[in-house]
């Protein structure tokens, strides 16, 4: 490990789930399988493991690519896509059906790689398929959004000072990219000189953080920016990010006709979540212990 890239940084990993019917059989393999098979993988390198499970779909939330499941955080001290660390004694178990319930590929596509021939087929048996999966980008189907950025928030645009005592925070954390053809000099224009001022003005939104996406990770999987920011609840979320956003203009590179006008889950994904979470995994899981 001495010659190892110390390299601090955190990712955000957007957790959707495709349906409602999904939902158990999802959440059983996060607490089941998954939790236990990650710690033991990374545990020397990783500090915060923590699952931030999103509130409640707000009204429209689907057209700014709303995560329904959670947000998933990490804390690495090295990278986790050096090759090196692809030598595992227990390859990690990620059945293609997590895709499935995840909104990652379709029905058909999941018949092809359980049976179908030649190397796209895949089941949990053929080894670490893990952070392939973690890269599925499928026509008909949403990718896989897995941001890195660094460990420290590099801009407070908003609230600076504001404490755990100053109440409630709705956390929205979205991570935001661009259409084919935009430039991100061109992108960064209208997000920072005609999208966030409103929010700045509002004062519903109570905090603004941001940091650019480590690209040089994983390709930002198509993303450029990392925003978060607080409001008191729902309705005050809905109030900035959907009513006071109406007066904006319709780019012409425009992906829907409404706010943010990016393709969603796509272009734009996220959730809103709470300051805390039982399930800091590196601290607090103790086991899949089903209610008697």
């Amino acid at each position: 490990m001495a010659d190892f890239k110390f390299e601090p940084m955190r990712s955000f990993i957007y957790v959707n789930v495709a349906k409602e019917d999904y939902r158990p059989l999802l959440q059983r393999w996060l607490y089941k399988t998954h939790v236990p098979d990650s710690i033991s993988q990374f545990e020397p390198y990783v500090t915060k493991y923590a699952f931030y499970p999103s509130y409640p779909c707000p009204p429209d939330g689907d057209r700014f690519g709303y995560a329904k499941m959670q947000l998933t955080e990490h804390h690495w001290l090295v990278s986790d896509l050096d090759p090196r660390l692809g030598i595992k004694a227990i390859a990690e178990t990620f059945p293609p059906e997590v895709l499935l319930w995840q909104g990652n590929i379709t029905p058909e596509i999941l018949e092809m790689m359980k049976n179908g021939p030649g190397p796209e087929a895949a089941s949990e048996e053929d080894g670490d398929i893990g952070n392939e999966a973690r890269s599925t980008n499928v026509e008909g189907a949403n990718p896989f959004i897995f941001c890195f950025c660094p460990m420290w928030w590099e801009d407070d645009i908003k609230g600076a000072g504001r404490n755990i005592e100053d109440g409630a925070n709705y956390r929205w954390n979205f991570a935001i990219g661009y259409p084919d053809g935009v430039s991100t000099e061109e992108g960064d224009k209208w997000l920072f000189e005609e999208v966030i001022p409103i929010f700045e003005k509002a004062p519903e939104c109570t905090r603004i953080l941001h940091s650019k996406v480590k690209k040089e990770i994983n390709g930002g999987t198509g993303m450029e920016h990392v925003f978060e920011m607080f409001f008191e609840n729902q309705s005050a979320w809905h109030k900035v990010a959907v009513e006071d956003t109406k007066a904006l203009a319709k780019p012409a590179w425009a992906q829907q006709d409404e706010f943010p006008f990016l393709k969603p889950y796509h272009k734009i994904i996220g959730c809103c979540v709470s300051d805390f979470t039982m399930s800091n995994n590196l601290a607090n899981y103790r086991g899949y212990m089903p209610r008697r």
